[in-house]
């Protein structure tokens, strides 16, 4: 009901920033559809299915009288690769301040790292055709709440972002348990193509053991039901299902695009109450050799400590070479052939992949 509320607020929203055709102010407003279509093959499990329809992305923007802006972003994809076909996955309203200072509020994506704060749902500016894996692991992508944040102050190349949010658990119920999230990041950019950003974030995850992000899923809850009936309550209980538990990731990212290369660095440390670090590496190294013409190297790795009560244990990685083809500034074509190496879970998987993408914008 809650998530219904908001989409339905968002999409009035909507409607009260797009003028009628013809109306004044028009150009004030851009809506912009993106898409894709991928094959997959993987020389060790098979797909379901080697062609696949990606997300596909609206993306709205308007610029609203007395320095207020407004943006919209919902995907769909058919209920064949995922539950809920259609996602509202981002509404925000912003007010600048002044030219240096910006408050947010609404739901956005967390100013956590450089992807993450750069690139939307749309695939097409994606360096490679995948999200880091940490991305669908420890990486908190969307955050219901207020932003603060600055860039360029008193003329230096230093930035600032403040995020007081609902929390990972609670997802667009906004505040529903007050303020359970908080990011902080500062950024320096020495030039318009190159940005360093170093970030903090820190979160409550309600009930961890019946979150439906939880790795080790239903296979957990019953070792620890089975443990509960073999040993004293002390020492193992059922409340450890309902606990609620810390989390906090720290952020580092890299970019830098000069002459024909291009760089993005992502690196991750995380952990839940106290424990043992997680990490994780991103690395995309590109050179542009002809005008519509890219190669590059990836190197990806999340590696989880045997101690991580909520995250699934394990290292994976996938690493290999890339090629892009810009047919124009609305489509391109990436092929990657990649090495997939996953210890996770009891996994023991070393597999050859190749992955093709085509991305459209309009």
């Amino acid at each position: 009901m809650k998530k219904s509320l908001a989409g339905a607020l968002a999409l009035i929203l909507c409607l009260w920033v797009t003028p009628p055709v013809g109306a004044q102010g028009l150009d004030n407003v851009q809506v912009n559809l993106f898409t894709h279509v991928e094959y997959y093959n993987n020389s060790e499990v098979k797909p379901d299915d080697y062609m696949s329809l990606g997300e596909s992305t609206l993306f709205v923007t308007a610029r609203l009288p007395n320095k207020w802006s407004f943006l919209a972003e919902g995907t769909f994809r058919p209920s064949k690769y995922r539950d809920d076909e259609f996602t509202l996955e981002r509404y925000r309203l912003r007010y600048e301040l002044n030219s240096e200072h910006w408050i947010s509020i609404g739901k956005m994506h967390t100013p956590v790292n450089y992807w993450n704060d750069t690139f939307h749902h749309g695939r097409l500016f994606f360096p490679s055709i995948n999200r880091p894996l940490s991305f669908n692991r420890f990486i908190p992508i969307h955050e219901a709440g207020v932003r603060f944040g600055g860039q360029g102050i008193a003329g230096s190349n230093f930035g600032y972002d403040v995020v007081f949010g609902t929390g990972q658990s609670e997802g667009d119920n906004f505040f529903e348990e007050g303020v359970l999230s908080y990011t902080g990041t500062v950024s320096w950019s020495p030039s318009n193509n190159a940005r360093v950003m170093l970030s903090y974030y820190r979160d409550t995850i309600i009930d961890h053991g019946s979150n439906p992000h939880h790795a080790h899923g239903d296979d957990y809850r019953s070792d620890i039901m089975m443990s509960s009936m073999t040993e004293s309550m002390d020492a193992v209980t059922l409340d450890t299902l309902g606990e609620d538990i810390d989390y906090e990731l720290y952020s580092f990212s890299a970019y830098w695009n000069e002459g024909n290369w291009k760089s993005l660095t992502e690196l991750s440390l995380n952990r839940t109450e106290h424990g043992e670090f997680n990490e994780s590496a991103y690395q995309y190294l590109g050179y542009q050799w002809r005008e519509n013409w890219t190669g590059y190297l990836l190197f990806d790795l999340v590696n989880v400590s045997a101690s991580e009560i909520h995250f699934m244990s394990g290292r994976e990685a996938r690493y290999g070479v890339g090629f892009e083809y810009s047919i124009d500034v609305g489509a391109s074509v990436k092929v990657e052939l990649r090495r997939r190496d996953d210890h996770r879970g009891g996994n023991d998987l070393y597999s050859n992949e190749l992955q093709v993408q085509l991305s459209l914008g309009f």
